[in-house]
């Protein structure tokens, strides 16, 4: 199991990544200014606002990078997780065509599957499928906090590299 846990009530910006049993293992870092490697409207000061999506875990450092696929009054985007310029990971967020629907998140490397929202009233709840096969939830485990808990309770032979980036990918889609 790994935990992502909003470091600070007062900003989103940062999640400390822990193991199920508390020890602090990394930490996801939301930039200033996202900027898609196909943004039309690039970071206006690159040496002032950070404006990658930084993932630390057991001392390896990773970025999120994404880009437009589709663009309209809603946006289809690509996520890759990244190491040293290697693509670890792909999900896509695919918003349905036609009035106000969410996304759904489709992994595509290492595997075919898809993050499917479970949600109940108060809770955020995803469930991990390849398949039809369920392979474990990204939830919040309370209703409310003042800060911000996803756990990712995963088949054991998804990376924790992976299981970071599925936290993410809920913690942008839900909360985004």
């Amino acid at each position: 199991m790994l935990i992502a846990q909003q470091r600070s009530a007062l900003s989103g910006f940062t999640y400390d990544l822990a193991a199920a049993d508390g020890t602090v293992i990394g930490e996801l870092c939301f930039p200033d200014w996202a900027q898609a490697r196909n943004a039309r409207l690039k970071n206006p000061a690159p040496g002032l606002l950070r404006s990658s999506i930084d993932l630390r875990l057991s001392g390896t450092a990773y970025r999120i990078e994404f880009e437009y696929t589709r663009r309209g009054w809603t946006n289809d985007i690509r996520f890759e997780l990244m190491l040293d310029g290697e693509r670890l990971a792909s999900a896509d967020a695919v918003v349905p065509k036609g009035g106000f629907r969410r996304a759904t998140l489709r992994i595509t490397e290492p595997f075919r599957g898809e993050l499917v929202r479970r949600s109940g009233f108060f809770k955020t709840r995803f469930e991990l499928q390849r398949g039809g096969q369920a392979l474990g939830l990204v939830h919040e485990p309370d209703a409310f906090t003042t800060r911000r808990r996803l756990c990712a309770e995963l088949a054991p032979d998804i990376r924790p590299e992976l299981q970071a980036f599925l936290l993410f990918l809920v913690i942008n889609l839900a909360y985004g």
